[in-house]
């Protein structure tokens, strides 16, 4: 990773102007930057809902298994608005100070939407993209870790799409480390931030990341 590749590969790619993204996320700090609300607290719960309802279907977050996500994704999201409350101030960049808690119980309860029972498996194996996906839009700091980015990042390659929560909080715990070794690129993200959302309230490091990897 080099703040070269990574300017021309986010300046050349119309992912980093997905109006889908943009506008949620957008809204999001709208909603968090008085540091007192947040998307999935009581007032916002709904809207959340189906704002994602309706976007991550076109982005095949549940392709390929036959699921109930309506029903399933709001009920997850509610039971995982005190752990989001928890980690949504955090960062890529200190992820390694995050309790497992929370993330354990978000990691259970988005990948348990994909599961054709909406139930959690016993042995915490989820596709990957059932909680990543859902969780860019509301965090901001994880790739989805589709085929794209797992091709991509030469060490996630052998790994197929079903994770559990140690794969994936390893790799978000490499990919901090890779971060944080080149301040030329967290500093790009951050004018990023503020030329297309007009804040770096919060900075979506794992959105950026994905369209590098993408």
């Amino acid at each position: 990773m080099a703040l070269k590749s990574f300017k021309t590969k986010l300046e050349s790619s119309g992912m980093v102007n997905d109006i889908g993204y943009n506008v949620f996320w957008r809204w999001k700090i709208g909603v968090e930057a008085n540091g007192k609300e947040h998307i999935l607290d009581a007032n916002h719960l709904a809207d959340t809902s189906r704002k994602l309802l309706n976007i991550l279907p076109g982005w095949q977050t549940y392709r390929g298994v036959e699921c109930d996500y309506a029903t399933w994704l709001p009920v997850s999201l509610n039971n995982i608005a005190g752990a989001y409350d928890q980690i949504r101030n955090y960062s890529l960049l200190d992820f390694d100070k995050i309790p497992d808690k929370p993330l354990k119980l978000i990691w259970h309860e988005l990948g348990r939407v994909k599961t054709g029972s909406g139930k959690r498996t016993e042995e915490g194996d989820y596709l990957v993209i059932s909680v990543c996906k859902p969780l860019m839009f509301i965090w901001g700091q994880t790739l989805p870790f589709d085929s794209r980015n797992r091709k991509n990042i030469v060490y996630l390659f052998p790994l197929g799409a079903l994770w559990d929560f140690t794969w994936w909080k390893e790799a978000l715990e490499d990919l901090q480390k890779e971060l944080l070794k080149h301040k030329g690129i967290i500093a790009y993200c951050r004018k990023k931030a503020i030329e297309i959302y007009k804040s770096d309230y919060v900075i979506p490091y794992g959105r950026f990341l994905d369209i590098y990897y993408f």
